[in-house]
């Protein structure tokens, strides 16, 4: 197992840029539930509409994106009827992994990583963890694919959405706009980045909290089982600004309550912004 993973960290850590012109495919994925039925606030429908504002369901001529939504077994799925609209729009786009039985947060994550590792693996260069409660910025893929390209190989995993405290790096092969966290900072997976090898280091442990320091969310479940496998790695790499902002709803599941008292970044450069991470030449393509 120590080899392996020795072997592994060399193909997370290549510290090699990827370049422009070389194709890549995203897979992002999003855990959902009918938050009704947990007395919450139901967000996800705004949350595609921003997607479709800035350019999601776009063509884009070096990279491709697929959307997979995880659902818990909500008793009813109505709170999805929203998507038929996006799927005569946006054919194959968007999948829906349906659940036989009620799923708890976690349950439903771990099915996810589950997925990633013994399915994705096989078919995507990257997974996107995104929440179902969040907004993101103007060309957001575009920016988001630049960084993937001059950073992604630099770190076991990536952010770019940071509520926690950031630094700037020393380092000229790194980018302006992007900085470094300590892993045992790390929360809110709104926009968490990773190569799908890396879901093999995150499913063992899941629900053995015993071993994960108790932590019972599954970002902080992701975070532990990170630092459990690999102790010497204390930092990964998030984008400055942050171009995805929370909604803060998710914690109202939780505490029954419609509020919002949840985690949001720190620094969001806005939804009407542009970070213009990506040259003009890079502009999307429709089909």
């Amino acid at each position: 197992m120590k080899h392996r993973k020795m072997n592994d960290i060399y193909r997370f850590y290549t510290y090699q840029k990827i370049p422009q012109n070389q194709s890549l495919k995203y897979l992002i994925t999003i855990p959902c539930v009918n938050r009704e039925e947990r007395n919450a606030i139901q967000i996800i429908d705004k949350t595609f509409e921003n997607f479709e504002k800035q350019g999601i369901f776009q063509h884009y001529p070096h990279f491709t994106v697929d959307i997979l939504l995880f659902e818990s077994g909500s008793k009813s799925l109505s709170y999805l009827q929203f998507i038929k609209s996006f799927h005569e729009k946006y054919p194959g786009r968007i999948k829906i992994m349906l659940s036989k039985r009620n799923l708890d947060g976690p349950q439903n994550i771990y099915r996810m990583f589950s997925y990633i590792q013994q399915q994705a693996i096989h078919h995507y260069d990257f997974c996107i963890w995104m929440d179902d409660d969040i907004l993101v910025c103007k060309n957001f893929l575009q920016n988001m694919d630049s960084w993937v390209r001059q950073h992604i190989n630099f770190t076991i995993f990536g952010s770019l959405y940071s509520p926690y405290q950031s630094y700037p790096i020393q380092n000229p092969n790194m980018s302006s706009y992007c900085q470094e966290s300590f892993v045992r900072s790390y929360h809110g997976s709104c926009c968490t980045i990773f190569k799908p090898l890396l879901a093999k280091y995150i499913t063992p442990l899941w629900f053995k909290t015993e071993k994960l320091r108790f932590v019972k969310e599954p970002d902080l479940r992701f975070r532990e089982s990170i630092m459990k496998f690999f102790p010497n790695i204390k930092k990964f790499l998030v984008c400055s600004p942050s171009i995805v902002q929370h909604l803060n709803i998710g914690s109202a599941i939780y505490q029954h309550k419609q509020i919002r008292k949840g985690h949001t970044a720190r620094h969001f450069i806005g939804i009407e912004e542009d970070p213009l991470w990506y040259s003009q030449n890079e502009l999307s393509i429709d089909k």
